[in-house]
């Protein structure tokens, strides 16, 4: 589980929509109350209260038809003015408001089979609260195999909190 996570909120402003959208390469971004990244008894850090998910290609298709006139452009070439980047975004109407979800004690199988059923991306962790605590990409499962010995086959029940990157 990425403990990390890169957030939004529900009302963001241009130049920090794109700032984040230039450094990173990630397809989705939680979108959260209040980003306070507070941490718990376990080192796991608490986002605030998950209100959904909004895609990179989403993000990238409301400034492009905010904020220019040419499609074609890609992100390092979009040129906006100073004062159109202190403009807010709302992304409300454009999250998805239910994203796919587990809960930071789910076992390393269900959500192996989550993935496997959905062909999920990524999927977000979060506790009683429903505030976001990490998030669990395709990579993250990439790095555990099943354990095979002499015609033995062993299964070890893990948890998301029991594993980090």
């Amino acid at each position: 589980m990425r403990k990390d996570v890169i957030t939004m909120t529900p009302r963001e402003r241009v130049s920090h929509v794109l700032e984040v959208l230039r450094a990173t390469s990630h397809h989705g971004f939680p979108v959260v109350d209040q980003i306070d990244c507070a941490t718990d008894g376990q080192n796991i850090p608490t986002y605030g209260h998950l209100k959904g998910l909004i895609l990179k290609s989403q993000l990238i298709t409301l400034i492009q038809k905010r904020f220019s006139f040419r499609y074609d452009l890609s992100l390092a070439n979009l040129q906006i003015s100073a004062r159109d980047a202190n403009c807010w975004l709302d992304l409300v109407p454009y999250m998805h408001r239910s994203p796919h979800r587990v809960p930071l004690d789910a076992s390393l199988p269900s959500i192996f089979h989550l993935f496997r059923g959905l062909g999920l991306r990524y999927v977000i962790v979060v506790d009683d609260e429903n505030k976001l605590r990490g998030i669990i990409t395709r990579k993250d499962l990439a790095r555990f195999k099943e354990r095979r010995t002499f015609e033995k086959y062993s299964v070890r029940e893990l948890f998301v909190s029991d594993f980090e990157t």
